[in-house]
């Protein structure tokens, strides 16, 4: 399957900007707002809803009405009565972003699911783009961009997005540059969005965990940040900012613990897809991203054998000295229980088989046919086992 390119993702059309304000909370449109256009910017309104097209046609969309039906609901709890003029796309991507244009397409990356620890730091993000979207920094960004590029370039910029071809580095520091945000945009959209979810009943203090757990997988990944990941480039989350977000909390919202069946849902939504979430993740060689993320998933309790499995896969894919003795023994702890992972079986196989314990490669490889019969390389395992003499 086609993936994003993770360079791309600041091309995302109009994702908020502008020196809008907002006072005390208040939006600064109404639900079902239609802006007045000039001729240039009907003529980028339409290439917004080509856009769209493209995205709803494209191989990256996610169909899975679990998952789907999932950010819905808390897109629209967030929402509230401008729930109606969000259009709501979850896209096959495993890095951490959410967006929303200007007419109210709203894209869900599958990598803020793998992040995020519960629904209500889902629905801190979502606040936050919502808040750009009432306090018409989309559109005002919208008019900036307009006056910049032709309209032919952003949509060309938006296809290549779906398809990952790359786009020149002068041109994308360009849009990066273009979409940058300021403090006070920011300020107003972390603050916004936190009424927007403690309106909806969610625990405000989820705007807080959800950017500490981004700058500690920062802090992780560092050794290995080749360029900046998407969110760090457009939303430029300090320790400052964090404190400014816990002040606000404080003072205006009764600290509360986490509802457990919020927190639930996430972790059962994670289990039912950790294969395809993690496997994304896992494609993009960011080790250390990827261990920081298995560790937050041990805490909160997602699937013991499926965490254990991606770690074996962590380390046989970065294949440092002693990576091979560490993913055999996480493999071996993803075949315990009653729920084994059965390609960790396969894995363990492909281990003994390349050192030559031919005895225990044809015990994994047996047991891995056992729990998985309809393996797609069921041939060329019982080929193994063949000429194991098994």
């Amino acid at each position: 399957m086609k993936k994003f390119s993770p360079g791309l993702a600041i091309v995302l059309l109009f994702l908020a900007g502008g020196p809008a304000r907002c006072e005390d909370g208040v939006t600064r449109i109404p639900p079902g707002y239609k802006p007045e256009m000039s001729v240039v910017e009907k003529g980028l309104w339409m290439e917004l809803e080509e856009y769209e097209t493209r995205v709803r046609r494209s191989a990256l969309l996610v169909k899975d009405d679990d998952i789907n039906q999932y950010v819905q609901e808390a897109a629209c709890r967030v929402a509230g009565e401008y729930c109606d003029d969000l259009r709501i796309y979850v896209i096959r991507n495993p890095g951490f972003n959410a967006s929303m244009t200007a007419n109210g397409v709203m894209e869900i990356w599958t990598g803020l699911l793998v992040r995020v620890s519960s629904e209500d730091e889902l629905a801190a993000v979502l606040g936050h783009e919502l808040a750009h979207y009432t306090q018409l920094h989309t559109l005002e960004r919208f008019r900036r961009i307009s006056q910049s590029m032709s309209a032919g370039t952003l949509l060309d910029l938006g296809i290549e997005i779906l398809t990952g071809v790359p786009i020149p580095i002068g041109q994308l520091s360009a849009i990066a540059n273009l979409m940058s945000f300021s403090r006070e945009q920011e300020s107003e959209a972390d603050l916004m969005g936190v009424d927007f979810m403690a309106r909806a009943g969610y625990d405000p203090g989820g705007a807080v965990r959800v950017w500490k757990t981004i700058v500690a997988e920062d802090s992780n990944a560092a050794v290995e940040r080749r360029k900046p990941g998407v969110f760090s480039r457009t939303h430029p989350y300090s320790s400052h900012r964090i404190a400014s977000l816990d002040t606000y909390i404080t003072r205006k919202y009764v600290r509360k613990a986490p509802k457990s069946k919020i927190r639930s849902r996430h972790v059962e939504i994670l289990n039912r897809h950790y294969m395809m979430l993690m496997e994304d993740q896992l494609d993009t060689n960011r080790f250390g991203r990827t261990e920081a993320i298995l560790r937050n998933h041990q805490a909160l309790g997602v699937d013991h054998n499926q965490v254990e499995y991606f770690r074996g896969e962590m380390y046989r894919q970065r294949a440092a000295d002693g990576d091979l003795e560490l993913a055999r023994q996480a493999f071996e702890r993803a075949t315990g229980g009653e729920a084994p992972v059965s390609d960790a079986y396969m894995q363990l196989g492909y281990i003994h088989l390349k050192e030559n314990d031919l005895g225990k490669a044809a015990s994994d490889f047996k047991k891995y046919l056992e729990v998985k019969p309809d393996a797609d390389d069921r041939a060329m395992i019982e080929f193994y086992l063949q000429e194991i003499g098994q």
